[in-house]
C-alpha cells in the first residue's frame, strides 16, 4: 500500500498511475491520503511500504528522493485590479488578503509573505484546501499563492494564474521508502515514479 499527504496529485502522478497500471495490471497498488505528519510516522514506524510526500524530511531511516519541483503562482479574479500585469512580486501583493493552502508549504515564501505584508493586520487567510482558496478567490475576497499547473488546470473555475518573478517559489514532490523494508512491488513503482520524474526534466 502507498500512502499520498495532501497536495501531491498532479499531472506526473497521474502519469505515474497510468503507467503502474499498464506494466503490471495484475498488482493492485492501494492509494491512501493522509496527514504529512501521520504519513511520516506510518513510514518511519515501517508500516507503510510508500509514501508521497511535499516535504521531503531527511531521515537515516527513510530513503527519499526528489521527484519534480512546482513552480509557486498568484491565483486571481480576472476582473481583479492586478490582472493587467503579466507577472507579479511578492510585494505587489501588499494590501491585498492573500489566500494559502498549508499544503503547499515553500518556506521561502512563507518567509517573504511574512516580511512583506503587515504584522498588524490579517493579511494571509489559511484554507482547507486549494478549493477553498479559488472559491474565495473566483468571488474575488482576495488572491491565492498555489502551484502553478493547479492553477492553470483551475481556469474553468473563474480563476486566472500569474507567475511570480522573483523567485523561484518551488515545492517538490518527494518519494519516501524505509530503508530497511523490503518490498519489490515498491522499488519497481519508485523505479517507474523516478523515469516519469526524468522524463519531465528533459
Amino acid at each position: 500500500m502507498a500512502y499520498v499527504a495532501p497536495g501531491v496529485p498532479s499531472s506526473q502522478f497521474s502519469m505515474l498511475l497510468a503507467r503502474q497500471r499498464a506494466e503490471e495490471p495484475d498488482i493492485s497498488l492501494t492509494f491512501f491520503e493522509v496527514a504529512s505528519d501521520v504519513l511520516l510516522d506510518g513510514l518511519l514506524a515501517d508500516r507503510y511500504d510508500v509514501g508521497l510526500t511535499l516535504q521531503g524530511h531527511s531521515d537515516p531511516t527513510l530513503k527519499t528522493q526528489l521527484l519534480w519541483k512546482e513552480n509557486m503562482a498568484v491565483a486571481m479574479s480576472p476582473q481583479f485590479y492586478l490582472s493587467g500585469q503579466a507577472m507579479l512580486t511578492i510585494a505587489d501583493l501588499q494590501g491585498y488578503l492573500v489566500y494559502r493552502w498549508q499544503a503547499e508549504a515553500c518556506s521561502l515564501l512563507a518567509e517573504r509573505l511574512t516580511s512583506l505584508l503587515p504584522a498588524d493586520e490579517k493579511s494571509i487567510e489559511q484554507v482547507t484546501s486549494f478549493e477553498m482558496m479559488a472559491l474565495w478567490v473566483a468571488a474575488g475576497y482576495g488572491i491565492g499563492v498555489s502551484a502553478q499547473s493547479r492553477i492553470e488546470r483551475a481556469h474553468g473555475w473563474g480563476i486566472a494564474m500569474r507567475p511570480l518573478s522573483d523567485g523561484p517559489y518551488r515545492i517538490g514532490t518527494y518519494l519516501q521508502r524505509p530503508y530497511r523494508k523490503t518490498n519489490p512491488v515498491a522499488e519497481r513503482f519508485e523505479r517507474r515514479a523516478l523515469q516519469i520524474a526524468g522524463a519531465g526534466s528533459r
